[in-house]
């Protein structure tokens, strides 16, 4: 017969395990997720903001649209099969979305290069608008995404917009390096976002996360994005600009907080 104090060593034993090994992945994933340092990021040209940000048509909660980026800087990636994601109000119904990425064209008009449409769903969306088999995106040129949920197909005017600006960049050697060593999507989102590579960070930290959600990961990176969406000249821009800028920022808090 097997003494019975060698089943309960046994069963210590292997909660001793579990709460070792939950306690890791804790200490490795808060230390690995390193704050987002955008560097040198070109301000978004004035005609290309968004005035994103208010609810108009569609009822759902005090957070409207809002497309994970930064609505004043222009986000950096290195793919060219780039992953976006945005917020849909919690509590809306299901409707008509597109998504649209444009090619900026210097003194001309833009140049739509991709568009997509479906319906809506709660909290966070994500697409990749490009398979891999796809040319994609090309580097050294700047694009910018719209993100429209149709509160009503007979009243555009209601709809919610909301934009963001991407440079796609090539891959610096030494973020390249860093990376070849890394063995999983904290250590890669780690990487990018040291680097100041928003969607490239961003891709990696869903990765991790539940559907609809950010994961912890995402909302450190969200947070993060918050505190660098001031521009230093924040006071002396008109009233109206610098409000729609605390408003994006206090968002931007309230998704990384509501949907971790």
């Amino acid at each position: 017969m097997i003494p019975v104090r060698w089943f309960l060593n046994k069963r210590i034993n292997i909660k001793l395990f579990i709460s070792f090994t939950l306690s890791l992945v804790l200490i490795i994933t808060s230390a690995a997720v390193a704050s987002y340092t955008p560097g040198d990021q070109k301000p978004v040209p004035p005609d290309r903001k968004s005035d994103g940000g208010t609810t108009r048509g569609c009822s759902g909660g005090d957070i409207p649209l809002t497309v994970l980026a930064s609505g004043n800087y222009v986000g950096r990636t290195t793919s060219q099969h780039p992953t976006f994601a945005w917020f849909v109000p919690r509590d809306s119904a299901s409707k008509p979305m597109k998504f649209t990425i444009y090619e900026s064209v210097p003194s001309g008009k833009p140049k739509e290069v991709r568009n997509k449409s479906w319906q809506s769903s709660p909290e966070i969306m994500k697409l990749s608008p490009f398979s891999e088999n796809e040319p994609g995106l090309q580097a050294g040129k700047e694009y910018f995404l719209q993100v429209v949920i149709q509160c009503d197909p007979d009243n555009p005017s209601g709809d919610l917009v909301d934009e963001a600006s991407i440079e796609v960049i090539g891959m610096p050697t030494a973020v390249q390096s860093k990376l070849n060593k890394a063995v999983n999507s904290v250590e890669k989102a780690n990487i990018y976002a040291e680097a100041g590579l928003w969607y490239d960070a961003l891709d990696e930290a869903l990765k991790l996360a539940k559907v609809s959600k950010l994961g912890e990961v995402g909302a450190t990176l969200l947070k993060d994005l918050a505190q660098w969406e001031a521009p230093k000249t924040t006071p002396e821009l008109p009233p109206k600009e610098r409000e729609a800028i605390n408003k994006r920022i206090k968002n931007l808090k309230q998704i990384a907080d509501n949907a971790r």
